[in-house]
């Protein structure tokens, strides 16, 4: 069984070092958490929580959330597409500007 928190990383195309450095951490650790070796204290649970957008019942149970709701999945899969579109340069500032209104 695979960890939630590795699940998220990669789902959210974060490398261990990039993800390490995010929340401020030791990619070792990191690597520790994700392989189920040790459990992540409760500052790193809710650095992550905040950074996934997710509630801590995430790396309590081990369990990925729910899936969203079809309308916010059809908004998310509109969202892909035009960034897909975008060049590199206009696609890093598009996802600084969500980091930053996520962190707010």
């Amino acid at each position: 069984m695979e960890s939630v928190i590795k699940l998220l990383r990669e789902k959210n195309r974060y490398t261990q070092v990039k993800l390490a450095e995010q929340i401020g951490i030791s990619r070792q650790a990191l690597i520790k958490y994700e392989n189920m070796e040790l459990e992540p204290p409760l500052s790193v649970v809710r650095s992550l929580s905040k950074l996934f957008s997710v509630n801590y019942d995430c790396f309590i149970d081990n369990k990925l959330p729910e899936e969203s709701n079809s309308e916010e999945t059809e908004m998310l899969s509109q969202l892909v597409k035009n960034v897909k579109k975008l060049n590199d340069s206009e696609k890093r500032a598009v996802f600084e500007m969500a980091r930053i209104m996520a962190n707010s």
